[in-house]
């Protein structure tokens, strides 16, 4: 039996860039709906960073104070040929309200993101999965799976996800926050190529008793780019660029319930393999292992939707673009994504108001993916210091933790030049 519900905006995805929107439309008191197929927040420990323009954003909502009692501030990016310092990309310089990257949990930010949305009196609908969209010329009919979870199996019983009920809803717009494997975009009929080759990494985070330092380090080796993340309590996150191949294509799944160590996880990394990545490229650190929480075989693809949107269905983060890891990109430029998709929206009361307002908001999405990802090569070099940099371009472009003009302004620390 079918369940007939009405709202204004549909938001698929319940990661910080979902969240977020939910927090502008509820701030706008625009009637609008929030699915995620799955139970809860993340709850593993992958960590992320906040760029400062996100963070600034965040304190719009009021949730800057409590997010930086939860994290860890860098004020710097350092770069690394081998063992050997080229560069320093200094926060501090930079006339910014938080001059530094934000490091945080996901799952931290999520749980932050839910417990304020909760006291404005909205919440995600958890175990709702999008089965389809169907697009009229007023309206679109989504059919919603609620899902449970059952007892199945006779010899050996397992908990299996089930349909508890199929709900139809309609929404005038949708907001797609959900992921690379979107069903909003692939609704749309909006391609996705591969812009770059994707990279694998064998990813690391535990504890440990050595002074770490407090920044993030790109440590370039040979035709590779290895990442080091310092953590809050002690803890630290490296990511070590393997050989093409070796991480399975669909080990980046999200997976909310996730746990590195269960059986139908990717191929699981040891801690000689991680002793031997240490010592071959980062030799400066000295200190002991501890609870090693992550410790496996990522593929990160590298995509950027041909369209942001179409009609009445448009994309915001991860289902628009798929970028290098050490960036943060798609997430931090996401969440601007979806507020500004909230304020398109809201700032109308016609569907043709909002139709030219999103045709521009598509047009200035395309170029800036244009420029952050360099596909144009509008960066050149000034210098030997900066061609340097510039010969190494792949593993800086879209590894560098920013966008904007604060991109712009760290590039130049690097006398580099951004034409575009």
């Amino acid at each position: 039996m079918f369940n007939h519900k009405k709202t204004d905006i549909a938001v698929l995805g319940a990661g910080p860039v979902g969240l977020i929107a939910a927090h502008a439309l509820a701030d706008r008191n625009i009637d609008y709906v929030l699915f995620d197929r799955e139970q809860r927040t993340n709850i593993h420990s992958y960590a992320l960073a906040l760029h400062p323009e996100t963070l600034e954003l965040l304190d719009s909502f009021g949730l800057a104070e409590r997010i930086l009692e939860n994290s860890l501030q860098l004020p710097t990016v350092s770069i690394y040929e081998d063992d050997h310092p080229k560069a320093t990309l200094d926060y501090t310089r930079l006339p910014l309200k938080y001059p530094f990257l934000t490091v945080i949990s996901q799952g931290e930010l999520e749980g932050i993101l839910v417990d304020s949305l909760k006291k404005k009196s909205y919440k995600p609908l958890w175990n709702h999965r999008v089965r389809f969209i169907e697009e009229h010329a007023d309206v679109l009919n989504i059919a919603v799976d609620r899902l449970s979870e059952g007892m199945t199996g006779y010899a050996v019983a397992h908990i299996e996800t089930q349909i508890d009920k199929i709900l139809d809803y309609q929404a005038n717009y949708i907001i797609g926050a959900d992921g690379h494997e979107s069903v909003a975009r692939r609704s749309a009929g909006i391609d996705f190529p591969e812009v770059s080759p994707s990279t694998d990494y064998a990813v690391f985070e535990f504890k440990t008793d050595a002074e770490l330092p407090n920044e993030m380090r790109l440590i370039i080796k040979d035709n590779k780019t290895h990442v080091y993340w310092p953590l809050p309590n002690g803890h630290c996150r490296w990511s070590f660029q393997v050989d093409h191949g070796e991480a399975s294509n669909h080990s980046r799944k999200k997976d909310h319930k996730f746990n590195p160590f269960n059986n139908s996880s990717p191929p699981l990394l040891d801690r000689e393999q991680l002793d031997t990545f240490l010592a071959e490229n980062a030799a400066w650190f000295k200190g002991s292992v501890e609870d090693l929480s992550w410790r496996m075989l990522v593929n990160f693809e590298h995509h950027l939707a041909n369209s942001f949107g179409k009609d009445r269905i448009w994309l915001a983060g991860d289902s628009a673009h798929m970028t290098p890891h050490a960036g943060i990109l798609s997430m931090n430029v996401g969440m601007r994504e979806a507020v500004d998709l909230v304020d398109i929206l809201s700032m109308s009361d016609t569907h043709l108001g909002r139709q030219k307002a999103l045709a521009d908001y598509n047009e200035q999405r395309l170029a800036e993916w244009q420029r952050l990802l360099d596909l144009d090569h509008h960066i050149y070099a000034v210098d030997q210091t900066a061609r340097w940099a510039l010969g190494h371009r792949n593993s800086l472009i879209g590894n560098i933790p920013a966008s904007g003009e604060t991109l712009s302004e760290l590039l130049a620390q690097l006398h580099l030049i951004d034409a575009a």
